[in-house]
């Protein structure tokens, strides 16, 4: 975070040198698509078990065809109607071909029984409208292969289906519009596959999962900045809506006025080359500095270690995000950045915005709620060295104070907050 041709060169004030930390990758994992089953193809209303075919109402076992009552046995035809297959006897029209028995209005192939509208093959059952291959069934609508579930509303690859425009298979379902591959829910762009991600879910006050992050920590920071940065859950901790709170507040602790946190994924997720996104609602104010970036976990000191700034804002400038590269003979005030205005006079402490980079192997693209608004190259930093090819490891941070932001004045409120949805690590 050591970003802008605003700011200075890095200032140290009791660590000395900022060095970069050891790596350990994170492992990916894919998420699969679930599929299959239509309204009114396979098993539909009109087609094999539907209402007027194979088993409807007119056909196959159907009122006036096999088993129907004027057919096979039928009311008048081969059975005649009291005889060997009259009406109420072997095929009449309550016996073996009758319409309620064996091939009748309500058994076997009659329109309520085992083709009919509502059975076997009927409207609610096997192969009914909302049965096997139905609506509601067990390839229904909101069934098995319904628009809700694995399939979708129509055929196989109709509106929300197998090949549906929203998600994987059905509306809200596995891969629905708020699920796994669904177009807006989804947790990484089309073409991009998830390798880690922590979402901040957990009870309301507790600390973040130990296992992605770790603490920097104490008053002697960098850039003439104020705070003093806690562990644990005194200025950064869950508040049990999926979100991770770093507060800045006004208070004093070992000799400085303000604390607040700095947490970092050092030592324990590094990552490199792919699409780093955090969804955030930033603090405002007068000598706020809050930042989301990278720092390499390899390559010797600062700068040579190369430094990623996602996100940085300046409170006094609430509209405004930066994005900006450091490495050797191009860091500090001459680091290669650009910044991004939202419209509209809009703040980034209103509500949430997404903050992303793509970073490939010789280009570096900044995102602010999906608008590309900065690419680098090794052409941006004139003949020095490209250093953004090794692991590098996350951090997220509000500074109080500093070169570049300034102090906080009578007109900044504390406490401040950065909320934090998710951070997300995607990988082609």
């Amino acid at each position: 975070m050591l970003a802008t041709a605003s700011r200075l060169i890095l200032v140290v004030l009791g660590f000395g040198t900022m060095a970069c930390g050891a790596s350990r990758d994170a492992t990916s994992r894919k998420e699969e698509d679930t599929s299959s089953g239509g309204t009114q193809a396979t098993g539909g209303s009109q087609s094999r078990g539907g209402a007027p075919d194979a088993g409807g109402t007119r056909n196959t076992g159907g009122a006036s065809h096999t088993g129907g009552t004027q057919a096979t046995g039928g009311t008048q035809a081969t059975g005649g109607t009291q005889a060997t297959g009259g009406t109420p006897e072997t095929g009449g029209t309550r016996a073996t071909g009758g319409a309620p028995s064996t091939g009748g209005s309500r058994d076997r192939g009659g329109t309520p029984g085992a083709g009919g509208t509502r059975s076997t093959g009927g409207a609610p059952d096997t192969g009914g409208t909302q049965s096997t291959a139905g609506a509601t069934g067990a390839a229904g609508t909101p069934g098995t292969g319904g628009g809700a579930e694995t399939g979708g509303t129509g055929a196989a690859g109709d509106s929300q289906g197998t090949g549906g425009r929203l998600g994987t298979g059905g509306a809200a379902g596995t891969g629905g519009v708020p699920g796994t591959g669904g177009t807006s829910g989804a947790k990484c762009p089309d073409g991009w596959t998830l390798a880690w991600s922590d979402e901040f879910d957990g009870p309301a006050g507790s600390a973040v999962n130990a296992t992605n992050w770790n603490y920097d920590y104490g008053p002697n920071w960098y850039n003439g900045e104020l705070q003093y940065y806690s562990q644990g859950t005194d200025n950064a901790k869950l508040d049990g809506n999926g979100n991770l709170v770093i507060e800045a507040r006004k208070e004093s602790r070992e000799g400085r006025q303000y604390t607040s946190a700095r947490l970092k994924t050092e030592g324990k997720k590094t990552f490199t080359y792919g699409r780093f996104e955090g969804r955030m609602k930033l603090p405002y104010g007068q000598g706020l500095w809050p930042a989301f970036w990278l720092l390499g976990a390899q390559g010797g000191s600062w700068p040579a270690c190369g430094e990623i700034d996602i996100m940085e804002n300046l409170g006094r400038e609430p509209s405004i995000a930066h994005g900006t590269m450091h490495g050797p003979g191009y860091s500090g005030s001459a680091g290669p950045g650009a910044a991004y205005s939202l419209p509209d006079d809009a703040k980034f402490s209103d509500d949430f915005h997404t903050f992303a980079i793509e970073w490939e192997t010789s280009a570096i693209r900044w995102y602010v709620d999906g608008n590309l608004y900065s690419t680098k190259t090794p052409s941006d930093i004139g003949g020095n060295t490209w250093v953004f090819n090794h692991p590098f490891f996350f951090i997220l941070n509000v500074a109080v104070g500093g070169e570049w932001p300034g102090n906080p004045d009578g007109t900044t409120v504390f406490p401040q907050t950065m909320v934090v949805d998710y951070v997300r690590v995607c990988q082609q």
